[in-house]
């Protein structure tokens, strides 16, 4: 009896860390339950040590759109993790923002490399987070936390040429019935940005002209003061396994 008892003991004590994790299916659909609906959203950044300068995103099912404001206007599209166009003669910087909600999440983060299957409960920060591929102190392996309640991601972890990438979304409210992330940090070994997000449209910037490479205009554009470097040297999308 006391071997019985003591065996019982240890699987409760486990239960708040590796039970009733969601498979794959029921993750997927809590998510689409959650998120399904945002077709498309509209957001700008501005970034707190780099006050003038602003970047206004649109964004639509993986396609996306950047307009940079530092006075004059530098402008690209594309899609995921792909510059299309750009008005800039060098390479354009991808937004951390482009890999928060992204298009089939569960399938995406699973070609990122993270183990969905594998998971535990703990705590981010302050937040009761879902953890899923590594515990937070693997720091080799690819990752992404989740809000217990809503799923919304708070910090997403992968490797890259430039060594492993984090990028944490915090502050988060709730705007046109979503819960969004009013802040990103992105962490490399190339160094650290942080960013505001002001919320502007969630659903109506779906218009395919916004992300049309033949709608830009074709005038050569100077490259915007910093971040948009530091963001550039910074920052890469995830790549498929």
């Amino acid at each position: 009896m006391k071997t019985l008892l003591t065996i019982l003991l240890v699987c409760l004590t486990a239960l708040p860390s590796f039970a009733f994790v969601p498979d794959g299916e029921e993750l997927a659909a809590r998510l689409q339950k959650n998120y399904g609906p945002m077709r498309s959203w509209q957001v700008k950044m501005t970034f707190p040590d780099y006050p003038g300068v602003s970047v206004d995103l649109w964004y639509a099912r993986g396609k996306w759109r950047q307009q940079w404001q530092a006075g004059d206007k530098a402008v690209a599209v594309g899609s995921l993790g792909n510059v299309a166009g750009a008005c800039t003669a060098g390479d354009f910087p991808l937004s951390p923002l482009f890999v928060w909600m992204v298009p089939n999440p569960v399938h995406t983060w699973q070609s990122w490399g993270v183990d969905v299957a594998s998971g535990s409960y703990g705590f981010c920060g302050e937040d009761p987070c879902l953890m899923l591929g590594a515990d937070p102190a693997d720091e080799d392996k690819p990752a992404i936390s989740l809000n217990n309640e809503d799923l919304a991601p708070l910090a997403i972890r992968y490797p890259s040429a430039l060594g492993m990438i984090s990028v944490e979304f915090s502050d988060y409210r709730t705007y046109a019935g979503y819960r969004v992330p009013q802040q990103v940090v992105v962490r490399s070994g190339q160094g650290e940005l942080t960013a505001h997000v002001e919320w502007v449209r969630i659903n109506g910037g779906d218009g395919e002209e916004l992300y049309a490479r033949d709608a830009l205009d074709p005038t050569p554009c100077a490259e915007p003061p910093m971040p948009f470097d530091l963001l550039r040297r910074t920052f890469r999308y995830p790549q498929a396994k």
